[in-house]
């Protein structure tokens, strides 16, 4: 009974024992291996470019790629986990493509098509048209025809005339000659001549009253123009007797400014020359130099090619650029064009990351007295700027 005992914690030990190694395996697994990334990029006319995240040897990869559109997938061993496109979304392509067909169709569809009865019914039309245009008479008979058909009528028109439009012309002769006598001043009547010498009578009162109406109009605006010149002189006389007062008040307001002002950069100066901080602050910008360093690509190779209209232009890039020559001199080169304008290039590069560096950096900061000191003081001075 005891050795079957015995044999089942040997069994249970075995099973935690490898169950803990697999664990203790996937941790080392997930803190040692590194994430490799790589990414080719090329511009000629066109940019054009690949980009991949790995784990594992492979067995797990994210890839980004572009070929006239955005595409992301994902693997994990020889299974596709995701397949997606980014840009242009695939409806906008659909539409796209219905846009540039839809007018082909309406196109086609407004041509018409014929039926056979249709075009029964046309080869009839034409047969008859060709058969009146046998029969049509010449436009040239036509036309005398008209033309004497038109003589005709002009000369029943002349022979038809009646002989009483001599008496018309003889009435209208003597009702223009009884308007001319009418129109003289011995025609007028008597009335008419009471009433023209009653409105002569009456102009100049009417001129006197006219002027009076001007003169009260001046005398209302000159009245008007003087009393918004006193309230405007009014308002003017305020400003200055308010404007002492006003000066006081900014004068006051930018002493108070100045004062706190001075507080807050006494304060901050202080914080700044404070040892520990200062300790603190130098072992935050070594331990990021050293993860940049760490994260940053290990091998870059790129080739830009440029040019510019002037040659003068191409020659004050490279001027500018020059200086710079012992940072990327082994990793980038630049290929100057001065016949005319260029812009294309490729820019490949390489890395790697792995999850312990950054968590070790973590760990030395937060080991540190002062670094921890120092989130302490940033922590009470959140919390005392959200209650007040």
């Amino acid at each position: 009974m005891i050795h079957i005992l015995l044999m089942i914690l040997k069994v249970i030990g075995v099973i935690l024992l490898v169950i803990l190694g697999l664990i203790l395996a996937a941790v080392l697994l997930i803190l040692f291996v590194p994430v490799r990334y790589r990414a080719d990029v090329s511009f000629e006319g066109k940019p054009d470019g690949e980009a991949a995240v790995s784990w594992l040897l492979h067995l797990v990869r994210i890839r980004v790629s572009y070929h006239e559109h955005a595409d992301v997938s994902g693997r994990v061993l020889w299974f596709k986990l995701f397949d997606v496109r980014l840009w242009p979304p695939e409806d906008e392509e659909e539409q796209k493509t219905k846009s540039e067909t839809e007018p082909v169709f309406a196109e086609f569809e407004k041509t018409p098509v014929l039926s056979e009865n249709d075009s029964e019914i046309r080869n009839t039309e034409v047969s008859v048209l060709t058969e009146n245009e046998q029969q049509e008479i010449p436009l040239e008979t036509v036309a005398e025809t008209s033309k004497a058909e038109e003589k005709k009528t002009a000369g029943d028109d002349r022979t038809a005339v009646p002989a009483e439009d001599d008496e018309l012309v003889v009435h209208a002769t003597e009702l223009v000659s009884g308007s001319n006598e009418s129109s003289s001043p011995s025609a007028l009547p008597a009335g008419a001549l009471k009433n023209s010498s009653k409105e002569n009578f009456k102009e100049p009162f009417e001129k006197e009253e006219r002027v009076e109406k001007v003169k009260n109009c001046f005398g209302a605006k000159i009245k008007e123009k003087l009393a918004r010149l006193i309230k405007k002189a009014r308002t003017l006389w305020n400003r200055i007797r308010e404007l002492p007062g006003k000066i006081r008040k900014l004068a006051d307001g930018i002493s108070k400014k100045k004062i706190s002002l001075e507080k807050t950069w006494n304060s901050i100066s202080m914080f700044w020359h404070d040892g520990q901080n200062q300790k603190a602050f130098h072992l935050v910008w070594k331990r990021a130099k050293k993860l940049v360093r760490y994260v940053l690509p290990k091998k870059v190779q790129g080739r830009i090619h440029f040019g510019f209209d002037d040659p003068y232009d191409t020659g004050q890039v490279l001027t500018v650029v020059s200086p710079f020559y012992g940072l990327y001199a082994r990793t980038l080169t630049l290929e100057p064009d001065f016949t005319g304008t260029a812009l294309d290039g490729e820019l490949h590069f390489k890395g790697r990351i792995a999850l312990w560096y950054p968590l070790w950096t973590a760990a030395r900061l937060f080991i540190s007295k002062d670094f921890r000191r120092l989130l302490r003081f940033l922590r009470k001075r959140d919390s005392g700027t959200k209650k007040a």
